[in-house]
This record gives C-alpha cells, structure tokens and sequence, in this order.
C-alpha cells in the first residue's frame, strides 16, 4: 500500500527533544519517505492523544484520501488527566508548573493537563478528590476504543502500542486479572482490538531488554528511549509489524 501521511500521536516518549531529537515518528517517517504530522506533547494523558488524532484526521480527510493515511499511537499513562477550562485562567500563562495545550496549534490552549506528582491546585485538587486508578483505567480504555472505531469507520490503516506497560498492567499478572475480572473493564479491554497493538509491553521495557545504554541527566538516568533506541524500535518492531499486516 502507499502511504502519502503519516500522523502520529503520544506523549514524550513521541515528542523529540534535545537528549533524543530523533524519536520513532521521525525516524518511521524517513523510512517511509513520507511527511508527518506529529501531535505528541510531553506529560499528556491519552484523553488529549485520542482527541487530537480525531481532530486531526477529520481534518486531514477534508483533503486527504483515507487510504494514504497511516497513524501510529503510543498511548501514555491512565493516572494523565486533562480538563477543558473555557475561561482561561491567566494565572497558567506561560507558568512552570501549569502544561495547558489544544487541539491544533491555531486553536486556543483551554485544555488543562494534570499529573499525579504535579503541585499546582488543579493537580492536588484532582488527584486527591476524584483519581481512582479503575478510573482511570476505564477512561483510557475508552479513548483507545473510540480512536479504534473511528479510525476503522474511516477504513484508515493504523497500528498502536504502549509508552509503558503500565496501560495495560501486563507486567502485573495479578492486578491484570483482576482487571480482565473487573465488571467495569473488563467489557471495555476486551473489546480493543490488540492485534493492532505493536507485539511488545510497553517501549520502555522494550528498551530496557535491547540494553542499550539511556541517556544521562541531572537526576541520574533519563528514562526515555534515546534516538538509538528509536532507530532500533522503528527497524526491528514497527516496520516488521507493518509489513506483516501488509500496510506498508
């Protein structure tokens, strides 16, 4: 199949930086000989991931063929929280603690993200009033289950993994159990179509397995993939598996 566009989705583990500026989308990219539109940001949950690639795609068919289109996510944590906040606050303009986005960069930033060890009053606010880790397991099974149907409505080939396998707790054999048990997910897991899933737990374990070095910091060792690792994740995992599904 030829592909003219891919679009990706993540947190910072697809976001390039400066420790690795060449991360999986750009490297896949390059691969293929194609352009990309990359819609990862750093600390995003996957309530932000499904919306943009939704976003985006609606979109990109405006102009766009389906069956040029390919999409790549890697989902992030389910504790990764997001509000929208339409009046905006302007005590989160341009402050450290405070990460606000949208859905495009032409459209305002109203969504407000959180993190579990954040310190501003939004986070503190959330995580000890309303964070449940069921919870958040079942919304981000929803937003994996509603990108998954929308992107085969629109007959649009796409494959997705994991930053961690935290999203899925498949490293937890106990806790996995008792979520494939749970009668709040186990309806909504068992309906995600995992043979779209990259046949890996999560790319940090799949990192930490090549063993090849990651990349020093101030706090000792950062713990995301390095360009060499991506240069590996994309030859030895994404292509063979695009390959055997015959997207590419």
């Amino acid at each position: 199949m030829n592909t003219k566009l891919l679009v990706t989705g993540g947190c910072s583990f697809t976001m390039p930086d400066e420790n690795s500026p060449r991360k999986w989308p750009i490297q896949l990219a390059d691969h293929l000989d194609v352009p990309f539109i990359n819609t990862a940001l750093q600390s995003q949950g996957n309530g932000m991931i499904s919306r943009k690639i939704i976003h985006q795609i609606t979109e990109i068919l405006k102009t766009n063929n389906a069956s040029d289109i390919l999409v790549g996510i890697m989902w992030s944590g389910p504790d990764r929280h997001d509000f929208y906040l339409n009046n905006n606050d302007k005590n989160i303009d341009n402050h450290p603690d405070y990460l606000h986005t949208s859905l495009s960069p032409t459209t305002n930033k109203k969504w407000i993200i959180l993190n579990a060890h954040w310190k501003n009053h939004y986070a503190k606010s959330y995580y000890s009033t309303f964070h449940d880790d069921i919870g958040s397991l079942i919304y981000t099974y929803e937003h994996i289950l509603r990108v998954q149907w929308f992107l085969k409505l629109h007959k649009i080939r796409y494959f997705m993994t994991t930053y961690m396998g935290t999203v899925f707790y498949n490293q937890n054999k106990l806790f996995q159990n008792k979520i494939l048990r749970h009668a709040d997910t186990a309806h909504l897991y068992n309906q995600i179509d995992h043979d779209q899933f990259l046949p890996i737990n999560g790319q940090y374990e799949w990192a930490v397995d090549t063993g090849l070095p990651f990349f020093p910091c101030k706090y000792g060792v950062d713990d995301h993939p390095t360009t060499e690792h991506n240069e590996k994740f994309v030859n030895e995992i994404i292509i063979p598996f695009l390959l055997r599904k015959n997207y590419i």
